[in-house]
């Protein structure tokens, strides 16, 4: 696989046709088997691309010749389309498999030569991108995604214009959407507060379980009325529940999860920052029913997760200072682990989740710039307090991004302003970086893998639209 941008080597020589596959690291350029005078040394170029070659991209090659000029050059595909222009051409790879391109010269000299390279394309990191919600307000400025074992799509955003929360379902071709809650006539519902919501499946069955912000009132460090719901779909039907009947503010942090050792039973966490009311723990006990305890004077840092065991792994940052730890609950007081270099004052959230052999990766979102400890990954042990920590930087800036664990390999979608992009580790453990195109700026993106075939998805916000990639 062609994988720089500098000059890669593949030779064809004076009436002869030599079978280059270009599919090795550049090389010096030689000539090989040649038996006739006259010989011709062409090299092929790949401009303006790195990486690996990715189905449905447009490559651009050049083929030069040392000290000949070309009289004609003629370019084909065994697959694919390519435009040709003299000595370059634009080709728009194929899908995933080998593919295969030629060339035929004739130089001004006389001289003629051909040669047909084969190249590895592989299957686009996403799919095309594409509008969930083509309506005309403004919506997904946050979103939520999440596969269930079928690979099923099911994805809650925001509705801006009206302050509403919506579900949506992709059966890998269509979308459909309903809405969960907003204001109505007579039927409970009213605003919602759209930058505080959380989405966690159960993906056996598909069920979907929401939390989210709800109730009148403006934005503000005041409680004002809005009070931590949830939500989930019974019989084609909405659910919905108000979790803790308390007054909160704005700046009321929530994550959802569910105790694989209870039944699935949900679990919400949630933390008033501008009260300092700590983080709070709600099981929902029964239908309409949740008991609250109160697990720390912190405030809530990022998404919670259970293991196994149903232990609870909980970020958060003290109240009397700013250094951010893991908790374990339930677990005894010291049963925590403090994060490298990340703090209430540099990281606006963790997205946490479980990788492979009990580790726990947790990214921070919305960092400073030039933040070292970006990724955090937590190997968890017994007891808790010798586990393991090592901690890397991923890009020097980040405005919102998302992690997922899937099909063996790691996942980021992050913005950096109006630009989106793919970030996963290559085979020596360095990030690649693909480009999904632009954004909206203060939009926050989310990402999953669909387990059916292994491919990571993005939801984001483009164009004042919720999008999907």
């Amino acid at each position: 696989m062609l994988k720089k941008v500098v000059v890669s080597w593949c030779l064809l020589v004076s009436g002869v046709s030599l079978l280059a596959a270009c599919d090795s690291a550049p090389e010096k350029a030689e000539v090989i088997d040649s038996h006739n005078p006259g010989t011709v040394v062409l090299l092929i170029e790949r401009e303006g691309g790195e990486g690996p070659y990715v189905e449905g991209t447009q490559e651009r090659f050049k083929v030069t010749a040392s000290g000949e000029s070309f009289k004609a050059v003629r370019w084909s595909a065994n697959a694919g389309s390519v435009a040709a222009e003299a000595e370059r051409v634009t080709w728009t790879l194929p899908e995933e498999g080998t593919a295969s391109l030629s060339v035929s010269v004739e130089t001004t000299s006389g001289k003629t030569a051909e040669g047909l390279f084969n190249f590895n394309v592989v299957a686009a990191a996403v799919a095309p991108g594409t509008t969930i919600d083509a309506g005309p307000d403004m919506t997904g400025v946050l979103c939520e995604l999440a596969f269930d074992n079928t690979g099923k799509g099911h994805l809650v955003y925001t509705n801006e214009t009206h302050k509403g929360l919506w579900y949506a379902t992709w059966d890998g071709t269509t979308w459909t959407t309903e809405q969960i809650d907003g204001p109505g006539f007579n039927n409970g519902g009213t605003y919602v507060l759209n930058w505080n919501i959380a989405l966690t499946l159960d993906v056996a069955s598909g069920t979907p379980h929401v939390v989210y912000l709800k109730g009148p009132g403006l934005p503000g460090t005041t409680a004002a009325n809005w009070r931590m719901t949830y939500a989930t779909r019974v019989g084609g039907n909405w659910v919905r529940e108000e979790v803790d009947p308390a007054n909160r503010t704005s700046y009321t942090r929530v994550s959802v999860a569910l105790n694989p050792n209870q039944g699935l039973q949900p679990v919400v966490a949630f933390s008033d920052g501008s009260l300092g009311t700590g983080v709070r723990v709600a099981t929902r006990t029964a239908p309409g029913t949740w008991a609250i305890a109160q697990h720390n004077t912190a405030i809530l840092m990022g998404d919670i997760n259970f293991d196994a065991s149903g232990s609870l792994y909980i970020p958060y940052s003290p109240g009397s200072g700013t250094e951010s730890y893991v908790g374990v609950r339930p677990g005894v007081a010291t049963d925590i682990f403090q994060l490298e270099g990340v703090n209430r004052n540099n990281t606006l959230w963790l997205s946490a989740v479980w990788g492979p052999s009990q580790h726990l990766l947790l990214l921070s979102s919305g960092a400073l710039d030039g933040t070292k400890s970006a990724l955090q990954d937590l190997t968890v042990k017994a007891p808790f307090t010798t586990s393991t920590l090592v901690a890397s930087p991923v890009d020097f800036e980040n405005d919102a991004n998302d992690l997922t664990y899937g099909g063996g390999k790691l996942f980021i979608a992050q913005r950096h302003a109006t630009t989106l992009e793919l970030i996963t580790p290559d085979a020596r453990g360095y990030w690649t970086f693909t480009q999904l195109g632009t954004v909206q700026e203060g939009s926050r993106p989310s990402v999953a893998v669909r387990p059916t075939d292994g491919t990571p998805h993005v939801c984001y916000q483009r164009d004042g639209k919720v999008s999907f990639q």
